[in-house]
């Protein structure tokens, strides 16, 4: 999966089983997921539409 990364200023990929889907308390499907880059430790962020978070449950 793509996560764009503000501090970056790049799109990042992410192995989906270092993604962690959840909840937010709208109820909205989110996920999210730690990397390194370049020694960093990068905290990524994403709001999912309702079929991607169906894509990730199965």
């Amino acid at each position: 999966m793509k996560f764009y990364n503000v501090k970056l200023k790049k799109s990042l990929d992410v192995n989906e089983d270092e993604i962690e889907i959840i909840t937010l308390s709208n109820g909205r499907p989110a996920a999210k997921a730690e990397i390194t880059v370049d020694g960093e430790n990068h905290k990524l962020f994403k709001i999912l539409s309702k079929t991607e978070a169906e894509k990730f449950k199965q």
